[in-house]
């Protein structure tokens, strides 16, 4: 009976709150069991093995870069150019696309590459692009030259100018000359004298325009023209009346038929006709 009232006693009551311990007073120490130890220094290790693996894969990783890159990602080592160019322009533009080919195929800039092509004087525009695995594809739209001005330099059908290294390839094309900055208007005379002159069965092989606003044309029969300064549609017309009515039998024998008349034109003959070498024919 005895037993039974002390436990009673030092039983807890069933919801009683568990009193915290006095002040002052020191908490038994708990001690680790073998179990927890491992479990602690067993983290402790997997963590660092994690960290080595993440350290020895990125090693390996820029270790397989270094080793790939050759393959996936080499430097530039051919510009191939397309467009009907002659030799030389097309060896021009390899040399200037491989100026600015500098890095490997993904780091080139092709933005630097067209910019350089483009100011090639007879470039109109470049279109750039990679072929894998070291190629760069330049594809060039020339400058349409329609007539050659001076000795060495051409011009489009706008009176754009522009040089070229190669002026043997453009011949055939029509020689014109004029004061400096005049080439817009020589062009646009051009194109008016030969609208013109074509439904007479003339080409234009030399048109000039002097200091002083003369115009002179030579055509690919080598018959002369001189029209002077002003007045230039009206006396193209006057040109073709008379051509038709009276010039164009014996055109063969005239070398040259000046214009630079009020009403009139007077013409040269290749060879003396009696005493004459010169007629004037009034309107």
């Amino acid at each position: 009976m005895n037993k039974v009232q002390r436990h009673a006693k030092t039983a807890p009551r069933r919801g009683a709150t568990r009193q915290a311990p006095a002040r002052g007073a020191r908490r038994a120490a708990v001690r680790k069991t073998p179990g927890q130890w491992f479990k602690r220094i067993w983290s402790v290790c997997s963590f660092a093995a994690l960290a080595g693996l993440v350290v020895a894969a990125a090693l390996n990783a820029e270790r397989g870069w270094q080793l790939l890159k050759p393959h996936v990602n080499p430097p530039i080592s051919t510009v191939r150019v397309l467009g009907d160019l002659t030799a030389k322009n097309r060896l021009a533009v390899q040399k200037k696309s491989m100026t600015y080919s500098t890095g490997s195929f993904f780091s080139v800039d092709i933005a630097a590459v067209r910019g350089a092509v483009e100011e090639l004087p007879w470039v109109a525009s470049a279109e750039v692009s990679r072929i894998w695995p070291d190629q760069l594809q330049v594809i060039i739209q020339e400058q349409l030259p329609v007539a050659r001005w001076g000795k060495d330099a051409l011009l489009s059908t706008q009176g754009y100018l522009f040089l070229t290294q190669d002026v043997e390839a453009y011949e055939h094309l029509p020689q014109l000359f004029g004061p400096k900055n005049t080439q817009t208007r020589v062009m646009q005379q051009y194109l008016t004298f030969s609208q013109a002159l074509r439904p007479l069965g003339y080409s234009i092989k030399e048109l000039e325009m002097r200091e002083r606003g003369s115009w002179f044309v030579t055509t690919q029969t080598g018959l002369q023209l001189l029209f002077g300064r002003d007045h230039l549609v009206e006396k193209v017309r006057r040109f073709a009346v008379v051509y038709e009515k009276q010039l164009k039998q014996q055109i063969d024998k005239i070398e040259r038929v000046d214009l630079r008349y009020a009403n009139g034109l007077a013409v040269a003959w290749r060879a003396p006709i009696e005493s004459e070498t010169t007629a004037v024919v009034a309107q």
